[in-house]
């Protein structure tokens, strides 16, 4: 009967031992994800440092983003789970916005944060400013500053230069919103 007894909590040792072992590369790579996201949270904040912009301006969300984009949905979730609460509620909001995109509305945000990415680091928020700034100005402000956006969008890089130098330009548009156009522009996709 002893022997019953510890053949039986051998193996329950066992199976929980093997169980915990299969669960490690998970474990392993929820860790591995977390430890990449706070390097990238703390090398953005670097750069806002050298730059003398305040932490967090450089918005390592994007970052985020497109690296959650990259993992499985397993991967995805394990590593979320690692992160402080705020923190996951704040990556799952964006991934959630991203995922009811259209298609072209997915590859335009890829593109867009490729662009946004590609510009030095001062740059980079200036344009997060105008978008921020976008989104404070009254509706009906709002939705002409999106319609131009749109147009220009649609234009080559010389075409959208000339627009945005034109009288008619500067006569419908208030300085204040010419900036943020002009800075919105250079995450537009490129029409050549």
């Amino acid at each position: 009967m002893k022997r019953v007894r510890s053949i039986a909590i051998l193996v329950l040792a066992a199976w929980a031992c093997a169980s915990a072992l299969a669960q490690q590369p998970a474990r392993q790579a929820a860790r591995q994800a977390a430890a990449q996201e706070r390097k990238a949270e703390n090398q953005a904040k670097r750069q806002a440092a050298a730059n003398n912009n305040p932490p967090g301006e450089l918005h390592p969300g994007d970052i985020a983003l497109q690296r959650f984009l990259k993992m499985t949905p397993e991967e995805r979730q394990n590593a979320i789970a690692q992160l402080p609460a705020q923190r996951q509620r704040q990556i799952l909001q964006r991934l959630q916005q991203y995922e009811t995109m259209a298609p072209q509305a997915k590859e335009r945000v890829v593109t867009q944060l490729e662009l946004l990415h590609n510009l030095p680091p001062q740059r980079q928020n200036q344009v997060r400013r105008s978008l921020q700034d976008l989104q404070t100005l009254p509706d009906d402000r709002k939705v002409l500053v999106r319609q131009e956006l749109a147009k220009l969008s649609a234009m080559p890089d010389e075409e959208r230069k000339s627009r945005m130098n034109s009288e008619e330009f500067r006569n419908v548009y208030s300085p204040l919103e010419q900036q943020m156009m002009g800075n919105i522009a250079e995450v537009l996709p490129r029409r050549d």
